[in-house]
Parts: C-alpha cells; sequence; structure tokens
C-alpha cells in the first residue's frame, strides 16, 4: 500500500463490489469512507474499526464535500445499471453523469491533490464485433443506450476536470451465486464475450486504488483468455449447472456491447490475475449444492 494512500471515500461503498474493495482496502491499514443511500442495508459495515458509513446522496454537494475531506483517493462506484438505466435515461443522467460531476466538484473543492478511480464500463466501446479483437483501450468509444452513454459522457468529465485518475472499464461482472439464467441474456449466441467474476473486479479497483502510478491511465478489466468464448457457449456453460439444455436460452438479436479486451496493461500495473472460468462454473455448482441442502 502506498505510503500516501491513508484515508479512501467509495461510493455506492454498501453495494456488493464496494463492499469487497471496502474489506480488501480496510485489511490494509487504510481508513475507509463508505458512501451510499440512507436506505441501502449496511449490516457489516457499521460500528466496525477503519469503515466510517456515511449515508447519503451524491446530488448533495455539502454531504460529498464533507466526506471527502482529507481523503488521498476517492473511489467512484456509485451508478444506476442496465437495465433500470437504460428503461430511464433520465434517472441513468441525474445518477451516473450529474452524481460524478458532483463527485468532481466535491473533489476540486476539498481535496484537489486526490485521485479518482473510476468505474467506467466497457460497453462504452459498443459493438466492436467486426473488429479485430482483442479491444484496445484507444478503441473509439461507440457505446449504445442510456447507460453506455452517460459512462461515456462520465469519462469525458473526468478528463477535463483535471484532476488525477485512474479509469476501470470493466466487462460484464458474473456472479458465482445460485441466480437462475435470464430471460434473455445481454449478448448473441455467436458474437465474442468475456465477462469477469464479480471478486476480481474488487480486486483490480482496490489494487487501483493502491497505485498512484496508475493516474491517468485507463484499463480494461475482464476474465482473460479463459473467460473468452462465444454467448452460446457462455449459455450452456451456465445452463449445464441448472441441468437446463441449451434450446432453453434466449439472447438479443443484434451486438451493442462485449468482446474479447486487451488486458496486458491491466495485468501488468494491478498485478491482476483474474479467477480461471472454471472456477466461476464451480462456485455456481457449489452455491447450487448448498442451496438445496439448506
Amino acid at each position: 500500500m502506498s505510503e500516501t494512500t491513508r484515508s479512501v471515500a467509495i461510493t455506492g461503498g454498501a453495494g456488493r463490489v464496494g463492499r469487497l474493495v471496502a474489506e480488501d482496502l480496510a485489511g490494509g491499514g487504510v481508513e475507509v469512507k463508505i458512501l451510499d443511500l440512507p436506505g441501502v442495508d449496511y449490516e457489516g459495515l457499521e460500528g466496525r474499526q477503519g469503515f466510517e458509513v456515511l449515508p447519503g446522496d451524491i446530488g448533495d454537494g455539502d454531504y460529498l464535500r464533507a466526506a471527502f475531506a482529507g481523503c488521498d483517493v476517492v473511489v467512484h462506484l456509485a451508478a444506476v445499471l442496465p437495465p433500470v438505466a437504460d428503461e430511464n435515461r433520465e434517472l441513468a443522467q441525474r445518477v451516473n453523469v450529474d452524481g460524478t460531476r458532483n463527485v468532481l466538484a466535491a473533489m476540486q473543492a476539498v481535496c484537489p491533490e486526490a485521485r479518482l478511480v473510476f468505474g467506467s464500463s466497457v460497453v462504452v466501446y459498443g459493438d466492436t464485433q467486426a473488429l479485430k479483437p482483442p479491444v484496445k483501450i484507444d478503441t473509439e468509444l461507440n457505446g449504445v443506450g442510456a447507460y453506455a452513454e452517460s459512462k461515456m459522457a462520465s469519462e469525458k468529465l473526468i478528463h477535463d476536470s483535471g484532476l488525477s485518475s485512474t479509469i476501470l472499464r470493466i466487462s460484464g461482472v458474473s456472479v458465482a451465486d445460485f441466480l437462475m439464467p435470464p430471460d434473455v441474456w445481454p449478448f448473441t449466441a455467436g458474437q465474442r464475450m468475456e465477462f469477469v467474476l464479480r471478486e476480481d473486479v474488487a480486486v483490480a479497483v482496490a489494487a487501483a486504488t493502491r497505485r498512484p502510478e496508475t493516474g491517468g491511465q485507463t484499463f480494461n478489466v475482464s476474465g482473460g483468455d479463459t473467460w473468452r468464448m462465444t454467448g452460446q457457449e457462455y449459455s450452456d456453460a451456465y445452463l449445464a449447472t441448472f441441468q437446463m439444455a441449451s434450446e432453453d436460452a434466449n439472447f438479443i438479436e443484434a451486438s451493442t456491447a462485449f468482446d474479447f479486451y486487451d488486458m496486458d496493461a491491466t495485468t501488468a500495473a494491478l498485478e491482476f490475475s483474474p479467477t480461471a472460468f472454471a472456477g466461476f462454473i464451480a462456485g455456481v455448482e457449489e452455491a447450487i449444492r448448498k442451496a438445496l441442502e439448506a
């Protein structure tokens, strides 16, 4: 851990990824401020040494300025995610874009020397299936839909802010829990796709937070070689854990996101070594087994 990283604020800190990042950082001796909405579940976070729980709304500049005072790094994970973001463009604008603007303004006011670690998304690249894989950081951004547009707008605000920042473009997140397959997968059957395990996303975010030398850089965060497959192959492997057949799957008709991603810089700069796809499948199988035994 860098000696200069003593206090970190995490927006969306009570969420699934935010909690994992907080645990990782606090375990390394960092004071972690957990920022999230007043109505969310803070169980397991309140009253613990190294954690300060600060309920509030990123739309409130006074709240952010008070929370960010004295911070060395701000990790900005708070966002409205798909499908809600794509169904409610106004909400995506208010939370994702205006929220990022508020975070930047608060940092400029009370901790201008601090660094921002921002959770962006690979959806900013849009449909890249016609390009030669893997998708690189300098690939043109052509995101489709309100969520992708909100992330592109947020990245521009960050670049224009003058603050030091590390941007993480995170792929589709897979969760090794007992979760039934979606009604429609967010990719086509034949397209290239490479997701990433939720726990590995948190590892990458925490690693970026620890490394001030990553300021000014953008990284892809995905699952690596073992996760590179077609949408059909991913669906088949997941359905098999539920003893469901291939024909039970439904896919979108045209790709709007996801591909194979260049992670050479991520692996080197963040010392990132993601869990193999087989480990994810084993985790799902174990979660199903425990649920059935309960």
